[in-house]
């Protein structure tokens, strides 16, 4: 589905947790004909919604970590590298799907572009006018193309980028904003890539396919690319660390030294009381260094694994603790054959497991 105006900016205000305001006119008048203090004055644009924002990470020292970002293969630079973080940045903050939607979406948002260091006449006319002789049809709108912004993205130094994030976290974590405990989540996905990245890695794996006949079959298909193996705060949704290995690479290979940079991020202002991994991480040397970091490890358990059978049993047969209990409706059918029923699920505290499988 194509994103518009609208959708960017309801993005814009559900991640900067904005709370639904309602017009008032009357009540307004009402206080200033009192001289009664009014709490404040809002524009109703993205541009107000960013104020605080930016105002945020001035204060957190954001912006100051961002402008010792440089890039390593950049000669000429005809706008600042730090600008160019902020519009990446601001993607992600909007939602926007795909850099390509950036002029129209973006580009030509003269309220927004103020913020990140542009004025009405870059907005209008682009930062710089190379090409105009030769361009044939109109010029796009916007700042820039998004292959310029690509370009000069890929081109900044990573040591510099994760000096940045980590620096960030760091910022967050001494104003309090994860809390005296945390619990952490780890998290892989994959990012796939052409063969012609350089550096990237090779997995073959198996995908279903359905072909012209409808039949569903099994095939092999080699895939190219990365593993961003992050460490998440269960509470906030913010990443606590993050680590990028080629696609192949194995996860337990990298869970300690993901564990190591969080600790290092929060060191001195939060704990990492608990990790939460999924079971393609389970690795006895692994959890018994965390044990000795003090972390506790949680480890979901799935259907078919072992330990989850003998858990309900001794459940079924009244050796745990029940912590809680949650009575819904459910709904059967659909039609004239619909039906409800009444359903208990209980929690149960389960201790003395012996059972580990893989």
């Amino acid at each position: 589905m194509r994103q518009t105006r609208e959708t960017i900016e309801q993005n814009l205000a559900e991640r900067l947790c904005w709370q639904a305001a309602r017009r008032d006119d009357s009540r307004v008048a009402r206080r200033l004909y009192q001289t009664q203090v009014v709490d404040g004055v809002y524009r109703r644009d993205e541009g107000a919604l960013l104020d605080d924002f930016f105002h945020f990470m001035r204060e957190l020292g954001g912006v100051d970590l961002m402008e010792r970002v440089q890039g390593t293969a950049i000669q000429r630079e005809m706008v600042p590298v730090v600008q160019y973080l902020w519009r990446s940045g601001l993607q992600t903050l909007f939602g926007i799907e795909r850099m390509n939607a950036l002029p129209a979406l973006w580009f030509s948002a003269e309220a927004l572009m103020r913020w990140v260091g542009f004025n009405a006449q870059h907005v209008r006319h682009g930062v710089c006018q190379r090409g105009a002789a030769t361009r044939q049809g109109p010029r796009t709108a916007g700042l820039m193309c998004p292959d310029a912004l690509a370009k000069h993205l890929v081109q900044l130094n990573r040591w510099a980028l994760a000096a940045w994030f980590h620096g960030t976290l760091r910022a967050l974590a001494q104003a309090g904003v994860f809390g005296a405990k945390v619990t952490g989540m780890v998290d892989a996905t994959d990012l796939e890539t052409t063969a012609a990245y350089e550096g990237c890695g090779q997995v073959t794996r198996t995908r279903n396919i359905t072909d012209t006949h409808d039949h569903v079959r099994e095939i092999a298909v080699t895939v190219y690319g990365w593993q961003p193996l992050v460490l998440i705060d269960a509470r906030t949704k913010l990443l606590l660390a993050v680590t990028v290995v080629p696609i192949h690479a194995p996860e337990v290979l990298s869970r300690r030294a993901l564990v190591t940079q969080a600790r290092m991020n929060l060191a001195g202002f939060t704990q990492l009381h608990t990790v939460v991994f999924a079971r393609g991480c389970w690795e006895g040397a692994e959890l018994w260094w965390l044990d000795q970091q003090g972390s506790t490890v949680v480890v979901p358990a799935t259907d078919h694994l072992a330990v989850t059978g003998e858990a309900r049993a001794q459940a079924a047969a009244g050796e745990g603790v029940t912590v809680g209990r949650r009575v819904h409706t459910v709904r059967h059918g659909q039609g004239h054959t619909a039906r409800t029923a009444r359903r208990e699920t209980a929690v149960v505290g389960i201790t003395g497991l012996t059972t580990a499988d893989q």
